[in-house]
């Protein structure tokens, strides 16, 4: 029988993760900038109170990545060790890429 071994993400990883998915990235995307498969972002993201992003409203994610950024800064130094630096904390349309898929042409 093969023993697995149940790493938890750190808080900086969490961090990361909550503030992206708030902002309006993929798990692919989040899952590329942490160097995590997409799985484990889902599983972070599933276990959080931000889960539901797509039943929350504008105003709302604003409010939550509002928060997120209040506890960015511990003791001085950002808990994302910089990570975020030079991501604008302000939220993405949902479902809008911008990019037109085959399903989406124009006729």
């Amino acid at each position: 029988m093969r023993k697995t071994i149940r790493s938890h993400h750190g808080d900086r990883v969490k961090y990361v993760a909550y503030v992206l998915w708030l902002i309006g990235y993929t798990e692919r995307t989040i899952a590329i900038a942490l160097s995590l498969r997409t799985k484990q972002v889902a599983g972070i993201i599933g276990r959080s109170e931000y889960s539901g992003r797509s039943q929350m409203s504008d105003q709302e994610r604003r409010e939550k990545l509002k928060e997120l950024e209040g506890i960015r800064l511990d003791q001085g130094e950002p808990i994302d060790d910089g990570m975020l630096d030079r991501v604008p904390f302000t939220i993405l349309p949902l479902g809008e890429t911008g990019k037109p898929g085959p399903l989406r042409r124009r006729m």
